[in-house]
C-alpha cells in the first residue's frame, strides 16, 4: 500500500521543482513565522498574517499549509487574522498517538483555536479540509461563526472512492487533474506558478489520511440541523469531488450560498485566487441576520 503513495509525494516534490525561479506570489507563505502548539497529543504547526476577525484555514488530502495559494491568503488576510496550519502528522505539525481520523482532526481545529485564545472563528475547508470543516461545524457549533466549504462532499461513498482512485494514479494523470482542458495552452506557466511545500508529506501519514476519508461515514442526514451561515463553492469541471456533490451540502443547509465557477476544477484556487478571495470576504462580510433560516 505504501507503494501506491508514492505518486502523491511525488506530485508535491514535481510541484516544487518544475521551475526554480517561481514567481514571488508562489513563495510568499515560506517566509512567514511557524509556530507550534500543543493540541492535545500534538504539536500543531501554523502561521498567521493580516487583521480582523479569525479565518481557519483547513488544508485538504496530503496537503500542507505551504500549498494555500499566496495570493489568495493575502486576499482573505486585508480584513481577517488567517490561520493556517498543517493537520496532524503533515509538514511541521506532530503526529501523536490518536489515530488519524476526520473527526479527530475536527478536534484538533478546535483545540487550536482555544489554545490561541479564539473563543469563535469562520472555517475554510477545502477538499478534504471541507469534511473536517462540517464536523467541526457539527460537534463544536460554539466555535463556528461562518463556514466556506470549496470542493467539498457531505457524501461518504464518492469520498472513498475518489480517494481509492487518487492513491492509484501516477504523476502525470495526477498533473491531469489540475486545470480544465485548454487552460494550460492558454496559461503556460500555470504549473510555474503552483506553491510548493516547505517538505514533502510523510507518506505514512498520507495513508492515514486516505483511511480516514475512506472510513469516513459522512454526515449528509446531519447537514438539516446546522444552524451556521455557509458558503458551498465547487468548480463545473471538477472531476475529483464534482459539482454535483456542493449542491446536495448546499440543499441541506438553510440559507447556505452556492456559487459555481465555470471552467474551473477541484484546484479551482490556484486558477482565479483573487477572484476567489473577494467572493469570501464578500460572503464574510454579510449581516448573520440577513441570512434565511
Amino acid at each position: 500500500m505504501r507503494r501506491l503513495i508514492m505518486p502523491l509525494v511525488l506530485l508535491f516534490l514535481l510541484v516544487g521543482c518544475v521551475h526554480k525561479n517561481l514567481p514571488d506570489s508562489a513563495q510568499y507563505l515560506t517566509p512567514l513565522p511557524k509556530s507550534q502548539v500543543q493540541v492535545d497529543d500534538v504539536k500543531l504547526a501554523y502561521r498567521t498574517f493580516g487583521e480582523g476577525p479569525p479565518l481557519l484555514m483547513i488544508m485538504g488530502f496530503a496537503g500542507t499549509m505551504d500549498l494555500w495559494d499566496a495570493q489568495l491568503i493575502r486576499e482573505l488576510g486585508k480584513e481577517h487574522t488567517v490561520i493556517i496550519f498543517d493537520n496532524r502528522g503533515m509538514g511541521g505539525s506532530t503526529n501523536g498517538t490518536e489515530v488519524i481520523s476526520i473527526k479527530r482532526m475536527a478536534s484538533d481545529c478546535a483545540g487550536l483555536l482555544r489554545e490561541l485564545g479564539y473563543v469563535q472563528a469562520d472555517m475554510f475547508g477545502w477538499s478534504m479540509g471541507g469534511l473536517i470543516a462540517q464536523e467541526m461545524a457539527l460537534n463544536y457549533p460554539e466555535k463556528v461563526r461562518k463556514l466556506i466549504l470549496l470542493g467539498a462532499s457531505c457524501d461518504a461513498k464518492p469520498v472513498a472512492d475518489i480517494t481509492r482512485r487518487l492513491l492509484k494514479m501516477d504523476v502525470k494523470e495526477l498533473l491531469g487533474h489540475f486545470f480544465p482542458p485548454g487552460w494550460v495552452e492558454k496559461y503556460p506557466d500555470a504549473y510555474e506558478k503552483l506553491p510548493r511545500p516547505a517538505n514533502p508529506p510523510d507518506p505514512a501519514i498520507v495513508q492515514a489520511q486516505a483511511d480516514a476519508m475512506i472510513v469516513w461515514p459522512g454526515c449528509c442526514s446531519r447537514l438539516s440541523r446546522l444552524q451556521k451561515n455557509t458558503l458551498v463553492i465547487s468548480g463545473l469541471d471538477d472531476d475529483i469531488l464534482p459539482e454535483k456533490l456542493s449542491v446536495e451540502i448546499a440543499e441541506q443547509i438553510k440559507g447556505s450560498w452556492l456559487v459555481r465557477y465555470k471552467n474551473a476544477t477541484h484546484w479551482l484556487m490556484y486558477q482565479d485566487p483573487v477572484g476567489l478571495g473577494l467572493t469570501v470576504n464578500n460572503f464574510l462580510n454579510v449581516r448573520q441576520d440577513l441570512f434565511a433560516n
